[in-house]
């Protein structure tokens, strides 16, 4: 329900992509900002930004859309509507590519590095109450629903494949 990121960092340079790769880094100067705390000098992440309601709900998809392709008045708009970014995994680590690499690893890596408030919720689980709960609370939190991975896949860029499913 948000807009789907890729986030480039190398030392101080850090560009913000959409989904289809076209550069959005001067609409999004809190993404900026915050991977440029953390602690890595270069990497690729994915995630979803979300403009939030001060409850924590998401606003729909087409008021976070508002904020992308802004040129003018990025700051007013910034105080106006001010995005969420959580990321849900980690392409590439200081000189090192996670492509290959089994999506529990991946995960792993991300959870090392992203604080907990800039992660997508995760649960590992092989306990179908669990997950149904899971799915419960996503929904009742304003969320279209979850995506479940496989955590031995490795990233698939731009396909669904086998490997995980979107559940609404």
């Amino acid at each position: 329900d948000g807009a789907r990121v890729q986030v480039h960092r190398q030392g101080d340079d850090v560009r913000v992509y959409s989904r289809r790769l076209n550069e959005v880094t001067a609409a999004a100067p809190e993404l900026v900002e915050a991977v440029r705390a953390l602690p890595a000098t270069s990497l690729v992440l994915d995630g979803e930004t979300l403009a939030l309601h001060p409850d924590g709900r998401p606003r729909p998809f087409q008021v976070t859309m508002r904020r992308f392709g802004r040129r003018l008045d990025v700051e007013a708009m910034r105080a106006e509507l001010p995005l969420s970014t959580f990321f849900f995994d980690l392409l590439y680590l200081d000189g090192s590519s996670l492509l290959d690499h089994p999506a529990g690893e991946r995960f792993d890596a991300l959870d090392d590095l992203v604080p907990e408030h800039g992660r997508v919720p995760r649960l590992v689980t092989d306990d179908a109450g669990a997950a149904a709960e899971f799915l419960r609370a996503a929904r009742t939190a304003g969320h279209e629903g979850l995506v479940a991975k496989s955590l031995l896949a490795t990233y698939d860029s731009g396909r669904r494949g086998g490997h995980w499913l979107k559940l609404k």
